[in-house]
C-alpha cells in the first residue's frame, strides 16, 4: 500500500496566510517544500520545490522550479525538472510545465516537453504535448505519450520521426 508523507520544511517566517477580497481565498507561502511517497518502507519518489503556494480552497500547491526524483530499491533512477508545477494535495498527482526535462539514469534517456502529468496512483507520466526523446541509440519525436518514470516503457501516441544514432 502506498503511503504519502508531506513534509513541509519551512524557514523561519516563511509561512504566511493571505486573505484576498471577500472570497477569503486562503493560501500559504512555503519555502523548501518536500513531498515524498514510499511503498513498503522504500521511497518511491520525492518532490522538492524551493517555493510553493498552498491554496486551501482548491487543495493544490503551485510550485516554482520543482524537481522530482524516482527510486527503485532505494536507488535514484530518474529525475524530472520544470520551471513551474502544481500538485494536488489530496492525490499527490503532479502537473509539470514549462521546460520540462526528464532524465533516466539507467538507460541515459532524456525527454523534453512543455507539459508532463504524473499520476501518483498509476505511477505513470502522460502528456498530449509535443515530445522529444533522446537515447544513445537514436532520437524520437512525437506528440503525446505515456511512460513510466525511468523511461524504460514509453508509448508515443503520434510518433513523427526516428533518427538512428543521432548525437545528443
Amino acid at each position: 500500500m502506498k503511503r504519502a508523507l508531506l513534509a513541509a520544511l519551512l524557514l523561519a517566517g516563511a509561512c504566511k496566510k493571505k486573505s484576498a477580497d471577500s472570497a477569503e481565498q486562503r493560501s500559504q507561502r512555503m519555502e523548501g517544500l518536500t513531498l515524498s511517497q514510499s511503498e513498503k518502507g522504500q521511497p518511491s519518489w520525492t518532490l522538492k520545490s524551493p517555493l510553493a503556494i498552498l491554496r486551501e480552497d482548491s487543495k493544490t500547491a503551485t510550485l516554482t522550479e520543482p524537481v522530482m526524483e524516482f527510486y527503485k530499491k532505494g536507488k535514484a533512477v530518474s529525475r524530472v525538472t520544470a520551471l513551474t508545477g502544481e500538485v494536488a494535495t489530496e492525490t499527490n498527482d503532479v502537473k509539470l510545465s514549462s521546460a520540462v526535462a526528464l532524465d533516466s539514469f539507467e538507460d541515459k534517456s532524456h525527454l523534453t516537453t512543455t507539459e508532463l502529468l504524473y499520476n501518483s496512483a498509476r505511477g505513470r507520466f502522460t502528456t498530449t504535448a509535443d515530445i522529444l526523446v533522446q537515447r544513445p541509440e537514436g532520437v524520437l519525436r512525437g506528440k503525446g505519450l505515456e511512460a513510466n518514470p525511468d523511461l524504460s516503457e514509453i508509448r508515443i501516441f503520434d510518433q513523427r520521426s526516428v533518427l538512428s544514432g543521432a548525437p545528443r
